[in-house]
């Protein structure tokens, strides 16, 4: 499925929707009721990335040092307030494009009273509704839902064995969403996952090997607003998802980032008496950048992205049930 919108000066760019799961899955025999356990919109604040070549004897003599770049780039002049009510915008349109093609939107009670989800229920899940932006999984993420609904939360953990100070989701989630989607129930389950990201890592792979080979780090990045193609929406055991994301024009200024550094290396040593002393220092360059968004704009861009995702997935399913 190909599809192209636009809105004033933003333009969402073409792109193709693909569905992970058995090729012979369809939704012919499955009730026309959703049940929408969760409904998440993440948002990319930040990006941190590193690159690190470690020192030692060289091939031919002589020694080098460690090299190490570093970049870390914030997005900045973020709406919390605008966050929060586009994301109930994106909830309530979806409900009514899913309510237009015939299908009943099942009470969340109905997950939540489950029998998979009633054992150990207190201590491993909450029934809640969006209060607004919180911290997410990652770094430089943050999440809302809708205020408007409630959903069934996997509870956070702290994951303490590695002193990491971000809440994770116990594994448990995923495990049970996949039990309960291969049984016979009387919805689809749907679960959606929408990122909007802002920057993205512009150094291949190739290159970083071939920089690392040399005893060069560098780390590259640049602005580039879209619905990365880790976005997900899924029914029952099929996961609907776009491989290359989906871009949306004119809502970020085009910008380049760039850290790098080389080794200090010593070919020839120096000579103390009898012996030969090699002496190198580790390498180190840490840039950063604070980039400056249009609340307005960044709204707008978001909508118009997210909501073509939605619809294109909705109907890629949808065309799976009749």
């Amino acid at each position: 499925m190909f599809t192209s919108l636009s809105l004033f000066s933003q333009t969402v760019e073409e792109f193709k929707v693909k569905m992970l799961g058995p090729a012979n899955l369809n939704f012919k025999k499955s009730p026309k009721r959703v049940l929408i356990a969760d409904f998440q919109v993440q948002f990319q604040t930040a990006l941190n990335l590193e690159d690190e070549k470690k020192g030692g004897k060289m091939w031919r003599g002589g020694i080098k040092g460690d090299a190490k770049a570093a970049l870390t780039l914030v997005l900045d002049g973020l709406d919390p307030d605008k966050l929060q009510a586009l994301t109930n915008q994106l909830y309530s349109q979806y409900v009514a494009d899913l309510k237009a093609e015939g299908f009943e939107i099942a009470p969340i009670e109905e997950l939540w009273n489950h029998d998979l989800y009633k054992k150990n229920r207190e201590k491993q899940w909450e029934l809640k509704s969006g209060t607004g932006p919180e911290q997410g999984k990652e770094f430089g993420m943050i999440l809302t839902r809708p205020s408007t609904q409630k959903f069934v939360v996997a509870k956070k953990q702290v994951d303490k064995s590695k002193n990491n100070p971000f809440s994770q989701l116990a594994d448990y989630e995923g495990s049970t969403e996949q039990k309960l989607s291969m049984k016979k129930n009387d919805f689809i389950f749907n679960k959606v996952v929408i990122v909007v990201s802002s920057f993205e890592n512009a150094l291949s792979e190739t290159s970083r090997a071939l920089n690392r080979h040399a005893g060069y780090a560098q780390v590259k990045a640049e602005t580039n607003f879209k619905i990365s193609h880790e976005s997900v929406n899924r029914f029952n055991i099929g996961s609907m998802v776009v491989n290359r994301g989906i871009e949306v024009s004119d809502v970020l200024e085009k910008q380049k980032f760039d850290a790098s550094q080389g080794a200090d290396v010593d070919k020839l040593g120096t000579e103390m008496g009898v012996f030969r002393v090699w002496r190198v220092e580790d390498q180190e360059e840490i840039n950063g950048a604070i980039v400056k968004c249009n609340p307005e704009v960044y709204a707008k861009g978001a909508v118009l992205g997210a909501q073509a995702f939605l619809k294109a997935t909705m109907e890629a399913m949808v065309k799976k049930a009749n």
